[in-house]
């Protein structure tokens, strides 16, 4: 779950059926459960609260939740339970392309692909160049720029027919 939380993952990770649920009254913004949580789903924000202006209270993303229940034994005031999801999901959706994103916005795309023995895989390589090729021009121009390849640069340039034909191959 570590290297789903750093890197995210090119292969699909099945939930559970259940979702924490955060009780507002009981949640104490202790922070337990955020520092529990494998996958940095959960987080701490203002509790909204006029009289008490620095609560804070913890609250889900699930489209990054697992369903694991970690931070419902690591919450000692019950504020957090588990709760049936309603439908049954992969997660995370967007792994690939939050990860070649992230790579990108940091400047090291180019040891995202290099440095990692998992992502030599034509099946994880075809992936980040689907994620590089739906992204916004300045985001391809970043990545094409920090890889360097003339392939790339050559898909990502002005043969709108050498695109069409790599988008259908990749994706």
């Amino acid at each position: 779950m570590i290297a789903q939380q750093r890197f995210g993952s090119l292969h699909p990770i099945h939930t559970t059926n259940f979702l924490p649920a955060v009780d507002r009254a009981a949640c104490n913004g202790c922070g337990k459960c955020v520092d529990a949580c494998p996958v940095g789903a959960l987080s701490l924000v203002s509790a909204q609260e006029p009289r008490h202006a620095k609560k804070k209270r913890a609250q889900l993303d699930d489209r990054v939740c697992l369903g694991c229940g970690v931070c419902v034994a690591a919450c000692d005031t019950g504020g957090l339970s588990l709760e049936r999801r309603p439908e049954r999901i992969i997660t995370p959706l967007d792994s690939t392309h939050r990860t070649v994103l992230m790579a990108i916005e940091r400047g090291t795309l180019q040891n995202l692909i290099a440095d990692h023995q998992a992502l030599t895989s034509h099946r994880a390589m075809a992936a980040i160049l689907g994620v590089i090729l739906r992204l916004p021009p300045l985001k391809q121009a970043l990545a094409s720029r920090q890889l360097q390849s003339r392939y790339l640069a050559r898909l990502l340039g002005s043969d709108p027919g050498m695109r069409g034909q790599a988008q259908e191959c990749w994706t």
